[in-house]
């Protein structure tokens, strides 16, 4: 049967014979890229049929033919094949279009793939393709023009071959582990529009010839590459350039004004570098720039007035410096801003009043700032603002009645400032909001009585003026990890519907007036790892069901009025570390081997009618039939024995 079919293949047109080739190549690729423990190409695989139609290949996931019922197209991504790529791919030498890319395939790339004469598209990238490049590879791809490999595992020098491709565009080499300097060959591509080698080991100066590159559209070199030196003012030539990203590259110096030139650029990447001085007002002249992260450096000065000639911004990064000055009132003016990040730097003055007036704003942080006044109003105007950070400042004044009503929020934290006033009844109903945290301020008045966050997972509210009752609402919180209301005015019971918080993680209401009991619906929150109810006027007992919550890491429940016997498998809890019930009415007795070693000294000082373990007239007169162990200091034969031990006890010492 087998010389029958020979005989077909050899009776075949050419064309024929040779898509045969590509069907036989297919299956020896299959063979090697699908791993023992892999799936995927389920459709690649000869039938009865395979022999007479020279087409069946053709309909393999992935592949597409010419008229000949050749391969030009093969396209297989995200399987997971965990296999080799064989030498049998230079059989497929009508190929246009080669896609491999998340594959999980492995290995060298074999040499044999130089005869793909006509491709002009490979793409190989999240593979862990290894060894040296196979540069030679390469060299007979006459018509190639977009080669990417980015995010594998090659190791060694840049390969230089690629240089003689003049008709290649886009060159991807990053996130490998290719060592040593960019060749100064680099500049002699002729049609080159993207060049990104982000994310390996390179070092020394990045190469001012680059600036030769007069159709380079995108330059990606940073991120685990560490130059010497700072950027080639030469860059400023490359009057193409839309993409600049040198972020991450252990660059010094100062940023060359000569950017400035660059007309056309809609994005610079400079951030977590080591640059200083002044930005230069030059930079006005990136008219076209829409993202500017310059974060994480050194650079000093205020913003140029210059820049507002940079009206197209859409997201400005320059946290991180040593920025002084006022934030310019045209920034609030840009009509396209999204992000404002100007966090840990020395900005001094107010936010402008005419901030998120355009309607786009999503994001600002001013952290770490010196900046006054009250917030502006406008903030949320498109209602599309998200995040809203102004943490350690200088704010004051009440939170604007707009921003309670912003239903995009999804993190508040303005801790530290000196904000007065209610708190918007609106942060308690937003159907976004994640964080709330308003810590370190002045806010007084009462919580609202209508609580229904069902997304909030953080909520801070300590070291403030607010008073009344905490809200039984609160329980409506479903998500609630973290509840901190500690150092506030707050009175009345604590709400048993606390019970409700099936997520709730910390919970710190100290330094209240609560009163009352601890409720003993506590126990429902499960996930308890810390509880701080301290320095408050609680009374009645500890109930036992606290002792039920298993992952209990701390419990603080010291300076209240808390009365009656510790419940006994609080000291056998394996969970907890930390433990204070001092300063208590707390009566009864400690067993003798309670985990008292584990926890500090003073867990219990300040509870005169609590009998422990190292008080000698506890031990005696402990009734051991009574489970709770109480004290019973009314009866004088018990005072009889316990002065006839003491007596032995000093004679023992004296003879010794």
């Amino acid at each position: 049967m087998r010389i029958f079919y020979l005989i077909f293949l050899l009776l075949l047109p050419s064309s024929s014979a040779n898509s045969s080739s590509d069907f036989r190549a297919l299956l020896k690729l299959k063979a090697s890229m699908v791993g023992p423990d892999s799936s995927g190409l389920h459709d690649w695989f000869a039938n009865s049929t395979s022999s007479s139609s020279p087409s069946t290949h053709c309909k393999f996931s992935g592949v597409t033919c010419d008229n000949n019922s050749r391969v030009i197209t093969l396209n297989i991504s995200n399987v997971p094949l965990f296999g080799t790529v064989p030498p049998e791919i230079r059989l497929l030498d009508k190929l246009i279009t080669l896609i491999l890319s998340s594959d999980n395939l492995t290995g060298p790339l074999p040499a044999e793939m130089s005869n793909l004469t006509l491709v002009k598209y490979i793409d190989i990238s999240n593979n862990l393709f290894n060894g040296d490049f196979p540069g030679a590879m390469v060299v007979n791809m006459k018509d190639l023009e977009v080669f990417d490999a980015y995010n594998n595992n090659f190791s060694g020098s840049l390969p230089t071959e690629f240089v003689s491709l003049n008709s290649l565009k886009s060159l991807s080499l990053g996130g490998n582990y290719f060592s040593g300097e960019i060749p100064e060959a680099y500049s002699k591509f002729q049609a080159l529009e993207t060049l990104a080698l982000q994310g390996n080991s390179l070092h020394g100066l990045i190469p001012p010839s680059l600036s030769r590159l007069s159709k380079l559209q995108i330059l990606r070199l940073g991120y685990y590459n560490t130059y010497l030196g700072g950027i080639p003012p030469e860059f400023g030539f490359l009057k193409s350039l839309r993409l600049l990203d040198i972020g991450g590259a252990n660059l010094t110096g100062e940023i060359p004004a000569s950017l400035g030139n660059l007309k056309l650029l809609h994005t610079l990447f400079l951030q977590y570098n080591e640059l200083t001085g002044k930005l230069p007002s030059e930079l006005s002249g990136l008219i076209s720039l829409m993202i500017l992260d310059l974060s994480l450096n050194q650079l000093t000065g205020e913003i140029p007035m210059s820049f507002v000639a940079l009206s197209n911004l859409t997201l400005i990064s320059l946290f991180g410096n040593q920025f002084v000055g006022p934030v310019p009132e045209f920034i609030g003016e840009f009509p396209n801003l999204e992000v404002l990040y100007i966090w840990n730097n020395n900005f001094s003055f107010e936010l402008r009043s005419n901030l998120g007036s355009n309607g786009k704003l999503k994001q600002v942080d001013v952290t770490g700032n010196h900046l006054t006044g009250m917030i502006p109003k406008d903030l949320c105007k498109g209602g599309n603002l998200v995040t809203l950070i102004l943490m350690q400042n200088r704010f004051n004044g009440s939170i604007p009645n707009e921003l309670g009503e912003c239903k995009s929020l999804i993190r508040i934290r303005i801790q530290n400032n000196y904000f007065t006033g209610s708190v918007p009844a609106g942060f308690f109903n937003m159907p976004a909001l994640e964080i709330l945290e308003l810590n370190g301020n002045y806010f007084s008045g009462e919580l609202p009585v209508e609580i229904s966050g069902n997304t909030l997972q953080s909520l801070v509210i300590s070291n403030n003026l607010i008073s009344g009752r905490i809200p039984k609402a609160i329980g409506n919180l479903a998500k609630l990890e973290r509840l901190e209301l500690q150092v506030n005015n707050f009175s009345g019971t604590l709400p048993k519907e606390i019970s409700n918080l099936k997520m709730l993680m910390r919970i710190n209401i100290s330094a209240n007036n609560l009163t009352g009991n601890i409720p003993a619906s506590i126990a429902g929150c499960t996930k308890l790892i810390y509880i701080d109810l301290s320095r408050n006027r609680l009374n009645s007992e500890l109930p036992d069901q606290i002792t039920m919550l298993q992952d209990l890491n701390a419990l603080n429940l010291s300076q209240n009025q808390l009365s009656g016997e510790i419940p006994r498998q609080l000291g056998y809890m394996k969970s907890l570390t930390i433990l204070d019930l001092s300063y208590n009415n707390f009566s009864g007795s400690i067993p003798v081997d309670w985990q008292l070693k584990y926890f500090s000294d003073n867990i219990l000082p300040g509870n005169p009618n609590l009998c422990t373990p190292n008080k000698l007239y506890c031990l005696v007169v402990t009734n051991p039939s009574n489970a709770s162990g109480g004290c019973h200091r009314t009866s004088s034969t018990n005072l009889f024995i316990t002065s006839i031990i003491l007596v032995c006890v000093i004679q023992r010492l004296v003879k010794s």
